[in-house]
């Protein structure tokens, strides 16, 4: 039986997540997994009796709600979109309805739902020892551009600040460019893969033809045999084990770290964590996330973002998600809600210490109607 288990939970490289199969504490929890159109599905009330989170009265038809006081899940039929404690996260496929209930992809439970539930059962968060902060664009590249000023200038003047919150807390940085440099996008995975116990943190700002595109979102990388997701269906290179998958689940523990931060603090539209395949995220082998701070392409955005004080309570945000995860993996100390940055006297949150994540002694497992691995995603047409 060990052995067994040990098999499946090495497939997906989470070994204290299991893919849904521990019980949380000491009750027992045996899973209804179905599959459908060639991939393993169970039920949102299975996920929230899984939390302990109770069912709250539906927002709608085609919505699934579980609150428990800060803790909920949202889920929607058909969408991509789901919300937990609060944000919005974007799964690799859509939840679906079938014989009167919503059922979410076993992947997405253990790739997203799962380690931002519980982000202190997360395995092989090594103590960062230094931050690698990578303002975007650079040199000719100017990025996108507003009326005020160039995304270049914008991303570095950011990243400075978050540099210097982050000495002043003691932490160790290192810049990939401190100043109007132009660097390949390779080497700047390369820089931040020399460092030693690191994570990779890169700050850029949206654009779009679209003016009325606005607010935050943060991406990390794209788990393999998922579409990333600006796409709808499955490509070949979708299947591609990528260098930033070594770090997958910590960089996207990262991600929710930041992001709840960044609105606790910074009001903006919540667009949510997000799934890509960009370079620095392809290419580094550090826990690594790529930030969007607003859209320069929106006058409300491109507004704020000029402002020298907002760029402030901006950087001071990514910097108070930077620590929230560094106490995580030093501590094992569950990083703050966006709501918990808003309550008042939350001003010096970032050095005070979180309650500890629960963390069961010797949870119940059962393996009734578990295939032993996860068969491989599905096949796909060469496009």
């Amino acid at each position: 039986m060990a052995g067994k288990l040990y098999k499946i939970l090495a497939h997906y490289g989470l070994l204290v997540i299991g893919l849904f199969l521990l019980a949380p504490l000491s009750q027992a929890l045996e899973w209804d997994v179905r599959r459908f159109d060639g991939r393993d599905y169970v039920t949102t009330r299975q996920i929230s009796e899984f939390y302990n989170i109770p069912a709250e009265a539906p927002l709608a038809k085609d919505q699934s709600a579980f609150v428990r006081g800060q803790g909920s899940l949202v889920f929607r039929r058909d969408s991509r979109e789901a919300v937990i404690h609060g944000l919005k996260y974007w799964l690799a496929f859509p939840v679906i309805e079938r014989d009167g209930a919503f059922w979410v992809s076993r992947m997405d439970l253990a790739k997203t739902i799962e380690p931002a539930m519980r982000p202190g059962l997360v395995r092989n968060l090594n103590k960062p020892m230094t931050v690698v902060l990578d303002a975007g664009h650079g040199g000719q590249d100017k990025g996108a551009v507003s009326s005020y000023q160039y995304e270049k200038n914008f991303a570095l003047d950011v990243a400075r600040r978050v540099r210097d919150e982050l000495k002043a807390a003691g932490v160790n940085v290192y810049m990939t460019r401190n100043s109007d440099t132009f660097i390949e996008l390779p080497e700047r995975a390369a820089l931040a893969n020399k460092q030693e116990n690191a994570i990779f943190v890169s700050i850029h700002f949206n654009s779009a033809a679209n003016r009325a595109a606005q607010g935050f979102e943060i991406f990390c990388i794209t788990p393999r045999g998922a579409p990333s997701t600006e796409y709808e269906n499955l490509l070949v290179r979708d299947m591609v084990q990528e260098h930033g998958n070594e770090a997958e689940v910590q960089s996207f523990v990262l991600a929710t770290a930041i992001y709840h931060a960044m609105h606790g603090r910074s009001q903006m539209m919540d667009r949510g964590v997000k799934r890509s395949r960009f370079a620095v995220l392809r290419l580094t082998k550090i826990p690594s996330v790529l930030v969007e701070g607003g859209f320069l392409s929106n006058p409300v955005d491109a507004r704020r973002i000029a402002s020298p004080e907002w760029r402030t309570r901006y950087a001071k945000s990514i910097a108070e998600g930077i620590l929230a995860y560094i106490r995580l993996a030093n501590e094992r100390k569950a990083p703050p809600f966006a709501a918990d940055y808003r309550l008042p006297g939350s001003q010096n949150l970032r050095l005070s210490t979180p309650a500890a994540t629960p963390q069961p002694s010797s949870p119940s497992v059962s393996l009734r109607g578990l295939p032993e691995e996860e068969p491989d995603p599905p096949s796909v047409p060469t496009p």
